[in-house]
């Protein structure tokens, strides 16, 4: 959990990092994705960029950003990571700082631009034609990402009828269409249907360049002005990278769009805004949940040093993220101090929900407490708790052991059944769990924890697929043969 990286501004970039290393060879391969999508379960158009690549030995200047992206979260975190932790994302920025990346097709060059952290700077917008497709946008940004007479706006209905009307004069203004992405006919009735713009993305043409920036970055006086943020530039053609290309009358994305037409605008709901922010104020309070033990299960005490920020006329309650409907009421300008009791040891959670509720409005975040005492066997239990059939124990070994693996069979997960549709039969899972057990070890320790504890009841048995049992006693009595033993 990080914290406002200052008052009124957003942690909000959004990306993924990943290390993929060979067993066989130790060599590590690195795969970065940027994103305008947060992670939740929102369905919105939003737009990803993939890059793949090598760790050089020494580190590329052109990574610093990235690198200083995320030793800036470092310094943001609410409550210090485990040392395991904080090495693991340590090692991983060392990684990302002499990564060699395979540039898209069409890109001559790339470049990272990280914002509000130390040594961050904003990109250089200067063009002779700009589009802009942000969901978000206001005036005086526009003018800053935009400074150029020919200008595309692609953003949402009420955002640009917030805008003041002079702010879209002489632009072309677009927004989504509200049909764009239903399904046409029954056959692909079931398709995700895309809903609400979420994408950002800026092209700045200039000569027969253009340059396209994408990632987390709205066009907002905050976005460039306080919050962090991260964006990719790619540096191309104009001809296969620049705005015609993207929404030119022959493009893809034109099909979607409708040019805008000004509705009456209502404004933002102040309070919807003065809870939005007073619920980031909240969540940016580090929290700590000590775990006890007691005659009716386990019990959580959540607890604060600092004192709730005071606001008129609402209410904040928490609740855990495992028991929905059992709030706890939160005093206002007291450091926080609730408990629960009487709870199964699959409830005890380190994600609380906190909501703050005033007479017209509501808001709601989960923020991440620091766990203390946490019960050993606390995420083996959860973990058993969610194998509810024999397929569900499949698809947990595969990822276990299979993951990027030709060889790994396939689960027929409409079978229901755990016999599952294996390629080779039980051949199959013998010649995987072999190949862990000669070159990934360590990686069967987490299954035998899972297994151990299924083994405990008639019910957990019967959720192991047929012949599994013998085939990883097998396994337990290699390793114990080799002087390893599988370490439960």
């Amino acid at each position: 959990m990080v914290g406002r990286p200052k008052p009124g501004h957003l942690f909000h970039p959004k990306l993924w990092a990943l290390r993929f290393v060979d067993v066989a060879t130790g060599e590590s391969t690195l795969r970065l994705l940027v994103l305008s999508r947060n992670l939740t379960g929102d369905r919105s158009w939003d737009v990803c960029l993939r890059l793949d690549g090598t760790r050089a030995t020494r580190p590329i200047a052109d990574n610093r950003p990235l690198f200083d992206l995320i030793r800036g979260t470092l310094r943001l975190v609410t409550a210090p990571l485990a040392p395991t932790r904080l090495a693991a994302v340590e090692a991983l920025a060392e990684d990302l700082r002499r990564a060699e990346w395979e540039h898209p097709e069409g890109v001559r060059s790339l470049l990272f631009h990280a914002m509000g952290v130390r040594g961050g700077s904003v990109p250089d917008f200067t063009g002779t034609r700009h589009l802009i497709v942000s969901p978000f946008c206001t005036a005086d940004s526009l003018l800053q990402r935009a400074p150029g007479e020919h200008v595309t706006l692609v953003s949402r209905q009420e955002a640009l009828d917030a805008l003041p009307i002079e702010a879209l004069e002489g632009l072309d203004t677009f927004v989504i269409n509200g049909l764009a992405g239903l399904p046409a006919d029954e056959a692909t009735a079931d398709r995700v249907v895309l809903t609400g713009l979420h994408a950002k993305v800026y092209v700045v043409e200039k000569g027969n360049q253009a340059r396209v920036l994408l990632g987390s970055a709205n066009a907002t006086t905050g976005a460039f002005g306080g919050n962090v943020e991260f964006l990719v530039e790619l540096v191309g053609g104009r001809t296969a990278m620049g705005i015609d290309a993207l929404v030119g009358p022959q493009a893809a994305l034109r099909e979607i769009l409708e040019p805008y037409a000004r509705n009456d605008a209502a404004g933002p709901d102040e309070e919807d805004l003065r809870l939005r922010e007073f619920i980031r104020d909240i969540a940016a309070i580090p929290l700590t949940a000590t775990v006890a033990t007691g005659p009716d299960g386990f019990g959580i005490r959540l607890t604060s040093e600092e004192p709730l920020p005071e606001e008129d006329d609402v209410r904040l309650t928490a609740q855990l993220h495992t028991r929905p409907g059992e709030a706890l009421r939160l005093a206002l300008g007291q450091p926080v101090a609730v408990n629960w009791t009487g709870l199964a040891l699959t409830d005890v959670t380190p994600f609380i929900v906190i909501t703050a509720q005033s007479d017209q409005e509501r808001e709601r975040t989960v923020v991440l407490a620091t766990l203390i005492d946490d019960p050993a066997e606390r995420l083996d239990e959860v973990l058993a708790g969610q194998v509810k059939t024999p397929d569900d124990f499949l698809r947990f070994l595969k990822l276990m052991l299979g993951l990027g693996t030709e060889a790994m069979p396939e689960v027929n997960a409409a079978s229901g059944n755990g016999s599952g549709v294996w390629r080779a039969s039980t051949s199959g899972l013998f010649e995987l769990l072999l190949s862990a057990l000669v070159d990934r070890p360590d990686q069967l320790d987490d299954l035998e924890r899972l297994v151990s504890r299924l083994e405990r009841t008639d019910a957990g048995v019967r959720l192991l697929p047929p012949g599994f049992a013998e085939i990883w006693q097998l396994m337990r009595q290699a390793r114990d043969a080799a002087g390893t033993g599988v370490r439960a």
